[in-house]
Order: C-alpha cells, then structure tokens, then sequence
C-alpha cells in the first residue's frame, strides 16, 4: 500500500508534540518556581495535540500566558485533526498520489477532489466560527466575575478547548467552581456536542438550514439519534448512580440536573468536570468509562470506536442470530464491507485499550485498580477524565500514557485508510473450509 496519507498524519502529528514540547521547554513558559521537566512538556503536548486534557501539572498555575497560549494553539491543531492536515498539505503542495486520492474521496464520501478542497475550507470556517460564537456568549458569562481582558481570554480558551473535546481548563479544579453557573455549563455543553458530532454532519446541518440539500444524510440522521440516544441513556445511569455526589451539601434538583448532564456531555468526548471525580461511585465510573470508550462521530474532534461503529455491529449480529445474509437497517441495507470494517475497528480498539490497559497496571501496581483502568481508556479514547491519579503516575506509567494518548488519536485513522485501500485477496489457492465449535 502507498502510505503516503498515513506517514503525513504520523509526521506531522509527531512534529507538533515534538514543536509543543520544544516551547514548554522554554524558560518563559513556565511560572517562576515551577520545577521542570522535559517530560511534563512532553506529556502536556501530547495531551494537547491529541485534544485528550490529562495533566500531570495544573497548568494555570504551571505555565505563564505564553505557555498557555501554545497549549491553546496545539489544541487546535489536534482538533482540526488529521485530514485538514494530511490532505490540505497534499492538496497545497501537491504529493498525494492519484490512488491515495481515491483513498480520501472514499474516505469523505465526495465525488472529486475538488469538492475535498471546498469541504476543508468550510470545516475551517464553521469550526473558527463555532468557536468564535462560543467564546462571544462564554466572555458575557465570565464578565460577571472578571474583568473584560480576563474574561474574554477565559472564554476563548475554553471555547477552543470545548469544541476540539479537549477538556483543559486554567482553572485549578477545571469546571468544579463553576459548578453553579448553568449558563456556562449548557453552553460549553453545546460546543462539546457541536464538535463531537462531526464535521461532515455539521457541514450537512449547514446546508440543510441554508437550503442546499432537501433531506439529511442517513449518516447524519445515525449520528444524531446515537449522540442523543447515550446523551439519554448516560444522563439518566449517572444521575441515578451519583445522587449522593451531585447532592452533596443539599444541592437543588436544578443543581443536580445541570451537572449530570454536563458530565454526561463531557465524558463521551471532552474530559471537563463540574463535580469531584473523586466522589464518583463505581458503578458511575464504569458508566463513563463506556461512553469514552464509544465516543463520538466519525471525522470529529473525540476519539473511541465512533457512535457509528456500534450500531453497525448491532445491525450484523441481529441478521447473524436471524439467518439472515442482509444487513437492514433503518429503512436502508448496510454493505458487508461496512460491517467488516466496523468489527475490525472495533475489535482493534478494544485490543489497544487492553494493551493499555495492562501496561499501565503493570507500572502502577500502587494505585487502585478502577482508576488506572478509567486513566487508560481516558487516554487510549483521548477524553482526559481523571478519577484523580494522573500526577501520581510513575515516569514510566506516564510514557505509556504519552503514547496511549498519541495512538488513540492517530491510530485509529490510519487503519481506517488502510482498510479504505485494501482489498480482498484473489489468489488461485483454495483452501479446505475448516470447522471449529464456539459454544
């Protein structure tokens, strides 16, 4: 295979942790008295670029303005993500060959490449634009407590931060003292979804406001009844399981509502938190470790398996209990391609989170169990949640979570593209069928 699109990606990707790194390094990114260490730069880079949000250090009070700056800059590079970078360099400068470009209109469901120049340059209008309006509305909010200069960079940190599913914050205890503010959670609630649904659903919601396109795409229909269907589902499993930590000094029912739903929103994609980690139950950290598992949708700025994924392999293994050799689904009939790379993805997460997972188990024998299972699968499905352990990881442990973080971001989509480009063997060898029992 001409692994041109997949050797960028890692490129590139590679040079802006390493670029990140180089500029945390540097003595006026760092507050006077903090202690340095290369691979603290190293891990927040990764972190950012990634758009995962685990920090080994408190970066409001580790690094100046200007590191913050660059941490806000690699965030949004991370959360433009691969394919604004691989294929607009290849489109800009002219390297993608003829057959990764079918590999790319494959990829993004176009009919010339022409059209993949026009749909990167709307996704770099509508994410700026949603950002913008973000941190518009984010910057009334905060006016209320700081200054205008304050407030407005608050905002546009924080904007950013939500629609590329970040989760940084420069606040000490992330969202936790904003915990009352709804306006401010329902707003950064909204961005997280925004980003998380995808850019190709945004760009099909665009259109079908202005008028362009009569229907939605059945994509896009998937997307949107999937991310309301867990944001359902995981509102009403957390508000259930967490009612001791959500009412925790008699807070309101309002309260309560408020911050389950954000946190729900949150721990699909994003990585923020309005209540203590530290107070969620069991039962509550293996409902979010689900839904980061999940994620959200294809071509966005979240990781995991993708929302779409899911149903797709609900959809096999109903026709498979049934004797059935289609795949119906929602009125449509899915491909059997569709469905085999579905598993492959699937069942190819599922084996790099346990990887992960047991690495991280194995350098961390100190620390409990369930919260360096929720540290891993945060940073394989780059989300950022932390059940409260990530400063305390080992040099080593952190090294796996550098490259659990680099992987999940990268991974994932470079197996996607190799699996756009691969066909089916057609040898003359004709194996004998072979029997093996299951059950």
């Amino acid at each position: 295979m001409n692994s041109s699109p997949v050797r960028a990606i890692i490129l590139f990707f590679t040079a802006v942790i390493l670029i990140g790194t180089l500029l945390l390094c540097l003595p006026f990114s760092r507050q006077s008295g903090a202690v340095f260490s290369v691979l603290t730069c190293l891990f927040t880079a990764t972190s950012a670029v990634c758009v995962t949000g685990l920090s080994v250090v408190d970066i409001g009070t580790y690094y100046t303005t200007f590191g913050q700056w660059v941490i806000l800059f690699l965030i949004q590079v991370g959360g433009l993500g691969y394919m604004l970078v691989s294929t607009g360099i290849g489109i800009l400068l002219g390297k993608i060959a003829l057959k990764d470009r079918k590999i790319m209109q494959e990829l993004f469901d176009i009919s010339s490449f022409n059209e993949l120049f026009k749909l990167l340059t709307k996704i770099i209008l509508i994410s700026l634009g949603i950002e913008l309006a973000g941190a518009v509305v984010l910057t009334f909010i905060f006016l209320k407590t700081y200054p205008l200069g304050q407030s407005a960079y608050y905002a546009l940190f924080h904007s950013i931060s939500a629609f590329c599913n970040a989760g940084f914050s420069v606040f000490s205890t992330n969202l936790e003292g904003f915990s009352q503010n709804a306006p401010l959670l329902y707003t950064l609630a909204l961005l997280i979804i925004l980003g998380g649904l995808g850019f190709f659903v945004l760009v099909d919601l665009i259109d079908k406001f202005r008028g362009k396109n009569i229907r939605l795409t059945f994509h896009s229909k998937v997307v949107l009844w999937m991310t309301a269907g867990l944001i359902v589902l995981g509102f009403c499993s957390f508000f259930l399981s967490e009612f001791i930590a959500l009412s925790l000094n008699d807070n309101s029912w309002f309260y309560m509502t408020n911050n389950a739903f954000f946190q729900i929103v949150s721990a699909r994609t994003a990585g923020f938190n309005s209540i203590p980690t530290g107070l969620i139950t069991n039962f509550g950290a293996f409902v979010i470790i689900i839904l980061m598992f999940i994620g959200a949708g294809p071509g966005s700025t979240a990781g995991g398996v993708k929302i779409t994924t899911l149903p797709l392999i609900f959809v096999f293994v109903r026709s498979l209990l049934k004797g059935d050799s289609s795949y119906p689904f929602a009125g449509r009939n899915i491909d059997i391609d569709l469905i085999k790379k579905s598993l492959a993805v699937f069942i190819l997460m599922a084996a790099f989170v346990l990887a992960s997972m047991t690495a991280l188990l194995w350098t961390e024998r100190n620390l409990e169990p369930l919260k360096v299972i929720f540290e891993s699968v945060s940073a394989c499905c780059t989300v950022g949640l932390s059940l409260g352990i990530t400063s305390s990881v080992s040099d080593i442990g952190r090294i796996v979570l550098i490259l659990s973080m680099f992987i999940g971001r990268v991974g994932t989509v470079t197996v996607l593209i190799y699996l756009m480009n691969s066909k089916s063997m057609q040898g003359n060898i004709k194996y004998p069928d072979a029997k093996v029992l299951i059950a």
